[in-house]
């Protein structure tokens, strides 16, 4: 079904989302346009691209539930993170997650940040909300998925911690969650989310969004003006920037939230048949929700393994990381598990 216009799947068994996504032929040919039209308009391809942001900003913010004001579209993660806490005051307090995404850490022990850390745990929202409670803790940072063990942290749980902490400022790293999930960044309890697009937004190199709160001015007594100018600093990527807009057009198009939905019901599948076969931790099972990201047991032998095999993955932390996104199907599921059988990975 979704071979048609990705070329990708026509190939191999690609579980691999959670280091790159795919791209379309769609988006290939968008971009192949746009060159073309830059050849022919020089200069005013240039203007065109910045009357042009305005309207990508509103899109970024419809799509995902935020402010256009407060919306920008940034080249990565690692960029967008570092112009936001640039303007928050020294020396505040942060708690982080001890192994989370080293780009969102690195943000924080860069700056004038006191760093206070916790464990990764199977009942990791308990172990946050009890080293919050005992106080002296202005941010709380974490990757809202994490990128090696697929962790999805409880997003109403976040809502709860907030009504109890309204000062706390909450940043979450998107790079793993922002299109793998629906998502309403208003009625959730971030003050910022950043993500790159190339992963799950499916839109290439170059791009990502920066969505911030109020609360995240008052703190700061910065204005989103201040911001724009940072992000904004020189030219901006031009074609980056215009197919991340393609991209969330093209999820648009396809009902994103159908999607969603989709993507879920072969997520859950996913998990029930690796516990059943006790290719996953038994951990993963006992929380309430899970992403589509699952980590295998095994090692470098079992990734060269699936690698001969055609199965796309990525090698993290001890185990074989695999991701499922809206295009993968049961069948490929299936292939995984006999595959997996076969090598006896037990």
């Amino acid at each position: 079904m979704y071979s048609e216009f990705l070329p990708l799947l026509t190939n191999c068994t690609y579980l691999n989302t959670a280091y790159v996504g795919p791209m379309s032929s769609k988006l290939a040919k968008y971009r192949r346009e746009q060159d073309e039209h830059f050849i022919h308009t020089g200069g005013d391809f240039k203007l065109k691209a910045y009357d042009a942001l305005e309207e990508t900003h509103e899109l970024i913010a419809h799509f995902f539930g935020a402010i256009p004001k407060y919306s920008f579209v940034v080249p990565n993660f690692s960029f967008g993170i570092r112009q936001a806490l640039a303007l928050l005051p020294k020396n505040l307090n942060v708690l982080l997650l001890e192994e989370d995404y080293p780009s969102l850490c690195d943000a924080f022990v860069e700056k004038e940040f006191n760093i206070n850390t916790i464990a990764q745990v199977s009942d990791l929202e308990q172990s946050i909300k009890a080293r919050i409670e005992i106080g002296e803790i202005d941010i709380l940072a974490l990757s809202i998925v994490q990128y090696t063990s697929g962790l999805l942290i409880d997003i109403n749980f976040l809502k709860d911690l907030k009504k109890q902490f309204p000062k706390l400022l909450i940043i979450g790293d998107g790079t793993q969650f922002l299109g793998a999930h629906a998502f309403n960044f208003s009625e959730a309890s971030f003050d910022i989310v950043v993500g790159s697009g190339y992963k799950w937004l499916m839109a290439g190199f170059g791009n990502g969004v920066l969505l911030t709160s109020k609360h995240f001015y008052n703190l700061s007594n910065a204005t989103p003006e201040q911001l724009y100018d940072q992000v904004f600093t020189g030219h901006f990527n031009i074609l980056a920037t215009s197919s991340l807009r393609f991209a969330i057009e093209e999820l648009n198009r396809y009902d994103f939230k159908a999607l969603m939905e989709q993507k879920e019901q072969l997520s859950q599948e996913v998990k029930h048949r690796l516990i059943e076969h006790d290719f996953i931790d038994s951990w993963v099972g006992e929380r309430k929700s899970h992403s589509s990201i699952f980590s295998l047991k095994g090692g470098k032998e079992l990734y060269e393994k699936l690698q001969k095999q055609k199965i796309h993955c990525a090698l993290r932390g001890s185990g074989v990381r695999v991701s499922f996104h809206f295009y993968n199907q049961l069948e490929e599921l299936d292939r995984l598990v006999v595959v997996l059988n076969s090598l006896k990975v037990k």
